[in-house]
């Protein structure tokens, strides 16, 4: 009787070093739990966004005008961007035609599509943006097409007009000062669509519609123009 016991003791530590043996195998051959990677931060961007003025410097017809032609403005604002860079009044708005059609048989409108790319100011200095009209409003002195713009002396890119410091918001742009008791609409950074003309409206992706038979703007056409500096 004492043998058995004896023996069933020995069985019973054996079968428990074999259990606890067991149990660390299985716990080294699961693999570790993996911790799921975090989610990357994107970059910090430095592109100034902001409203901004500027003027036709030749009249626009859907009916003439072809997909790549050139589109040239002038800036009525002096602007400051947020790294310091001061761009004159004045200085040559480019871009060119994305769509031109003129309204046929069976057309609901015709379309003339613009985005700017580029700023040239005096001097030769280029800066590359991406601009797409915002609003379009008419001439507001079309007695006076070739004359100086006496809109506001500066605006900030993102940033103050007048005297204040760049990188902070903009809300509005000062007006584009017209002649006097003209009545025509001045565009300001806030207006938006098509103000002051008629048959036309402003649709999608910066494309100007017409119910008429071709997209017209005059020379010295007002423009809101949303640029982001490359």
């Amino acid at each position: 009787m004492v043998r058995f016991a004896k023996l069933l003791f020995l069985v019973v530590i054996a079968a428990s070093f074999c259990l606890g043996r067991s149990a660390k195998a299985a716990q080294m051959s699961q693999p570790a739990a993996q911790t799921p990677p975090a989610a990357e931060t994107p970059a910090p961007t430095d592109k100034a966004h902001g409203a901004m003025p500027a003027q036709l410097t030749k009249s626009l017809d859907s009916k003439k005008m072809k997909e790549g032609d050139e589109v040239t403005g002038r800036i009525s604002a002096e602007i400051h961007t947020r790294d310091g860079l001061t761009i004159p009044r004045d200085s040559k708005l480019i871009g060119h035609v994305t769509e031109a059609k003129a309204r046929s048989k069976g057309d609901p409108s015709s379309a003339l599509g613009i985005v700017f790319d580029k700023i040239s100011m005096p001097g030769g200095k280029d800066v590359a943006i991406k601009g797409v009209i915002q609003a379009v409003g008419p001439n507001p002195n079309p007695s006076a097409q070739n004359a100086p713009s006496a809109g506001p002396s500066n605006v900030g890119l993102g940033g103050h007009d007048g005297g204040g410091a760049p990188g902070t918001a903009m809300p509005a742009i000062p007006n584009i000062t017209p002649t006097q008791q003209s009545g025509i609409p001045v565009l300001s950074g806030q207006s938006k669509g098509v103000v002051g003309i008629k048959n036309l409206e402003l649709g999608d992706n910066s494309v100007l519609l017409s119910g008429g038979k071709e997209v017209r703007l005059d020379s010295g056409a007002q423009l809101i123009v949303m640029v982001e500096l490359e």
